[in-house]
């Protein structure tokens, strides 16, 4: 594997991951054009560019702000964890939380939220009773 000193890389929507690299800011630039066709490769580098907290606002900033694979820039983002509980979510959306008592005793359950009968509705997620999940459901 070739390591390049500037690339991007993208993840498709059916989950390929596609890399465009360079050893120089000219070819990696030469390169992008190739794989982008008629798409402006500047107006693309600008928009993934902007969209980065921090990030710089046209093309001639983003290019002195690359940095040669290898070269760990100063970090400009920062992550804290959320401590709000985190529900699950299904292809339909946030699934719904559901109690109830059956024959068998109490039930926890997270639920499709797409409509009851609906021909692709997902399968509950039930929510065992040793599960440490089932006291703070």
């Amino acid at each position: 594997m070739t390591v390049s000193k500037y690339q991007v890389s993208s993840k498709l929507p059916d989950g390929r991951i596609f890399v465009i690299g360079g050893d120089n800011f000219a070819e990696f630039k030469a390169n992008l054009d190739s794989a982008l066709g008629s798409v402006d490769a500047d107006g693309l580098l600008t928009t993934m560019a902007s969209s980065l907290v921090g990030a710089p606002t046209n093309i001639a900033q983003a290019v002195a702000n690359l940095a040669p694979l290898g070269v760990t820039p100063a970090p400009t983002q920062t992550f804290t964890p959320s401590t709000a509980p985190v529900g699950r979510a299904c292809k339909h959306g946030p699934m719904q939380t559901r109690t109830g008592a059956g024959a068998k005793g109490p039930w926890k359950a997270y639920m499709c939220p797409s409509p009851k009968g609906t021909p692709d509705q997902c399968e509950p997620q039930w929510i065992r009773r040793n599960d440490p999940e089932w006291s703070s459901f």
